[in-house]
């Protein structure tokens, strides 16, 4: 009985036929003449003759005209698509085991600030250990200066976080821009404007986002992190001076403080939506007037970009941060 072309195709190659079948297969398709495949297979003719009658015996279908001259039927098309596809995939798989035939022990050092490390890059982390299980994986927290100085001094492979565009030698992969958000609970606007209906909130305003800037307790981060250095230049800008009520060191206590319903923060995107909280059901979001979002990248230094490694890494994280 012939093999069904509506089977999944790859249960054709676990069953029965190889790699080496369907390669012969797709060159004849190409050649259409027995003598020149088989002259650049390195095999005689009546060898690559075998094989195509061991796939058509096999799939129950004619592949082939056999005129003169040669010709490819409907089947034998459909079959030169999977064929292209399932090779495709043979290469990649080769290329996949070889690395990791060859992979020697290692280590790869990876610089983030302590958000992102708690946010994103469990996974990333997980997958890249998954696909290399040999490279032991350093992970250097900090502040996003602190970062960048190590990634200058060369103490860190590569890093994921803000574009740095003062550091020179180094090359940066973008992955998404990351607007910056103001986020307070409903409650601290009831309390600072207490004349005012609550649906008034609701409605995107700018005049009202510059009051909330204005009167409401700002919870920020000091002053040597990327974020409490853009929240105080952003209010700047707006001629604004923030009724600060706290100073903090890290995003998670600043994230916490808000969804307490303490005041206000200017934080970007991502860690809102990643966060432990549930900031959407509660908390009043809003987009920040004259603000253009800062870009989120893969930072590493121009003489390590040859590494296998490192660029198994910066495949796995930008698949992953893409997507945020």
């Amino acid at each position: 009985m012939g093999y069904n072309l509506q089977k999944p195709f790859m249960e054709v190659l676990s069953q029965m036929l190889s790699f080496l079948n369907f390669q012969y297969f797709l060159l004849l398709s190409e050649e259409l003449n027995f003598g020149n495949a088989a002259k650049k297979l390195h095999i005689t003719q009546q060898s690559l003759s075998g094989h195509i009658k061991k796939m058509e015996e096999y799939l129950g279908v004619e592949l082939f005209k056999y005129g003169p001259p040669l010709e490819i039927t409907a089947a034998g098309l459909l079959l030169k698509e999977h064929a292209i596809e399932l090779l495709s995939k043979e290469k990649a798989l080769e290329t996949d085991m070889l690395e990791m035939k060859n992979q020697k022990q290692g280590t790869i050092t990876i610089g983030c600030t302590y958000a992102r490390a708690e946010f994103l890059m469990p996974p990333i982390l997980r997958d890249f250990q998954i696909k290399y299980p040999l490279i032991k994986i350093n992970l250097l927290e900090g502040n996003t200066p602190d970062i960048e100085k190590a990634l200058k001094k060369g103490e860190l492979d590569i890093s994921v976080g803000f574009t740095p565009h003062n550091l020179k030698d180094i090359i940066s992969i973008p992955l998404y821009h990351d607007p910056f958000r103001m986020i307070v609970h409903p409650a601290v606007l009831l309390k600072y404007f207490p004349d005012r209906k609550p649906i008034t909130f609701r409605c995107y305003e700018e005049k009202l986002i510059k009051e909330i800037l204005h009167t409401c307790p700002f919870l920020t981060m000091t002053t040597r992190t990327t974020i409490g250095k853009f929240g105080y230049d952003y209010l700047k800008k707006l001629d604004i001076t923030p009724n600060t009520l706290m100073e903090l060191k890290d995003v998670g206590t600043m994230l916490a403080m808000c969804y307490a319903g303490m005041g206000f923060i200017l934080c970007p995107e991502t860690f809102v939506n990643h966060s432990f909280y549930t900031f959407s059901k509660q908390h009043l979001i809003y987009p920040l007037p004259y603000h253009e979002a800062l870009q989120i990248s893969i930072n590493y230094p121009k003489h390590k970009r040859t590494s296998s490694i490192i660029q198994a890494f910066i495949k796995i994280a930008s698949a992953a941060l893409k997507e945020k």
